[in-house]
Parts: structure tokens; C-alpha cells; sequence
């Protein structure tokens, strides 16, 4: 009779055991589930995915010729005649081509179109990311326009991520890729400033494209290097250059500018810094808190 009292004590503490066990299982599981989406948030999802000829042993990574980055984003690319059937849909099934961004073109802009093979630019980024300029069509002064993408060759597929539109100067643009917390960017720059000639105005143009719903959005647009030569009271012709250094952060991009204005023996006749800091609206566009420091300075402000 005394032994009963015990064994039902025994029994109660062993289910409450169990049940704080249960609890603690429970919770880690929730815990990890979190984890788990929060790491598919920070993973883009494939938009196409193209089968690739396997041409290693199993278990590489398909390798990539410059025929492959064509036919992967535009289907109507036919690889036997190097042409482009521009009223083709993109791999996505969407229109390939903006007639807005097609109206300065030089040469033809509709129906089959020559392209080269090897005017695709690829750009590796981390973790086996390709970012692809696919140049279809020329335009005024030596620029170019074409599908841009973003692409991961897996083994015996690849897999699209997002496909816009950029243009630019085909021997001065460059892609990076960069994360803004779980935001994937794609950074363009087009540097007009390379092999400026002495006393010459010139450009380097920053654009920020945004990967949203399987398109590339230019969030943003601002020039990293800037020179301007103008005459000024006292001072001569005097220049006026303006550099920027984007740092990209977990909710923002941080924009550090600088304007220098030098006479014609480099000496220094004024000096400003700001930092501007561009936060991302819903829209997907990338706004400014203040307005560049070269409005300021070149209006003599």
C-alpha cells in the first residue's frame, strides 16, 4: 500500500520531465524553422532554369561557354546563325526588349538581328554568381544596350535570377555584385573618366539595380567621378571634380562625397565633404536625404 503513493509521484515527475523536454524540443525546432526562412529570404529565387550540356565529371558546376549565356536569358538566340529573334520572349516569358530603350539605336532594332557570341560580358561574384551584359544593340558614340542578368550555373542546369536592361560604353562599364542586408544588388559602372585627356569634362556614372520579383530595377543613379573646368572670378579657368565612395550597409547605402575646386596651378580654392545616405522605399527605388554636393558647389551656393 506504501508502494503506490511512490510510484505515482515517481510517474507524475517522470511526465512533467518529459514534458519539459517536449517544450524544450519544440522551441528549438521553431528556432531553426526561423533561421531556415530567414536564409531563403537572403536566397534569390530562379525565375528560369535551362538545362546545360554536361561537359565534366559529376558533381562539378556546368561550365559556361559564351554561346551559353545567350541562349540561357534569350531563347530566341540561334546559336548556328549567330542571330537574335528580338520579338522572342526572355527565358522568363516576358518581352525581351523595350521599344522605350531601342529608340536610339543605330542599325536595325526589331525582328533577326546579328549579335556577337563574344560581346557578353560576364562578371563572377561570390558563390558561383554570374552577373551577364548581353550586348544586342549599338548605339550613338560607341554605347551599347542589352539584357542584364543575374545567373548561377549549377551541375547540368542553370539557374536566372532577375533580367533587366543596361547601357552603356561596352570598353569602360563594369559589374560587382553587392548585398545591402538581405537585398542582392547589382552595381554598374560606366567610367567616363578612365582616360580623360587633359582640360576635358567627364563622367563616371554609378547605377544601383535592385533584384525585385525577377527584375532588375535601377534603384539609383549617380556619378562616382565628376570634372568640369569653368572660368571663375580672380582664379581663371579653374576644375571642378566631384568624387563619391558608396558603401553599402545593412539598410542603406552611405554615399561620402566630395568636391574639390583647383586653379589652373592646382592650388586649391575651396573644399566640401557630405555624406548622403540612401534609404529603399517600396517602390524599390533607392532616395537620396540631401541633394549632391555639386549642385552646391558648381552654383557657387
Amino acid at each position: 500500500m506504501t508502494r503506490r503513493p511512490r510510484l505515482e509521484r515517481w510517474a507524475k515527475a517522470l511526465a512533467g520531465t518529459l514534458g519539459l523536454a517536449g517544450l524544450v524540443a519544440c522551441s528549438s525546432k521553431v528556432q531553426t524553422t526561423k533561421i531556415e526562412d530567414r536564409a531563403r529570404r537572403n536566397v534569390p529565387i530562379p525565375i528560369c532554369l535551362q538545362s546545360l550540356e554536361r561537359r565534366g565529371v559529376a558533381g562539378v558546376v556546368s561550365s559556361l561557354k559564351p554561346e551559353d549565356y545567350w541562349s540561357i536569358v534569350l531563347p530566341g538566340f540561334d546559336a548556328a546563325s549567330s542571330s537574335l529573334d528580338t520579338s522572342a520572349p526572355n527565358c522568363a516569358g516576358r518581352p525581351a526588349f523595350d521599344p522605350a530603350e531601342l529608340r536610339d539605336v543605330e542599325g536595325p532594332r526589331a525582328g533577326n538581328i546579328p549579335v556577337k557570341v563574344d560581346q557578353a560580358m560576364v562578371a563572377a561574384g561570390p558563390d558561383g554568381f554570374r552577373v551577364v551584359w548581353l550586348k544586342t544593340h549599338e548605339l550613338v558614340g560607341g554605347h551599347a544596350t542589352g539584357p542584364l542578368a543575374l545567373l548561377r550555373p549549377r551541375e547540368g542546369y542553370a539557374e536566372v535570377y532577375a533580367i533587366g536592361t543596361y547601357r552603356g560604353n561596352p570598353k569602360t562599364s563594369r559589374f560587382s555584385l553587392e548585398r545591402m542586408g538581405p537585398h542582392l544588388l547589382i552595381a554598374a559602372t560606366d567610367d567616363g573618366c578612365a582616360k580623360v585627356e587633359p582640360n576635358k569634362a567627364c563622367e563616371t556614372q554609378y547605377s544601383v539595380y535592385l533584384l525585385r520579383a525577377g527584375h532588375l530595377l535601377r534603384a539609383a543613379t549617380f556619378p562616382l567621378d565628376r570634372i568640369e573646368y569653368r572660368h571663375t572670378p580672380g582664379s581663371g579657368l579653374a576644375e571642378f571634380r566631384l568624387t563619391a565612395t558608396p558603401v553599402f550597409q545593412e539598410s542603406s547605402l552611405r554615399v561620402v562625397e566630395q568636391v574639390v575646386v583647383r586653379d589652373g596651378m592646382q592650388n586649391t580654392i575651396r573644399k566640401a565633404d557630405l555624406e548622403r545616405v540612401f534609404t529603399l522605399r517600396p517602390d524599390g527605388t533607392l532616395v537620396a536625404s540631401a541633394e549632391s554636393l555639386w549642385a552646391e558647389i558648381s552654383d557657387g551656393r
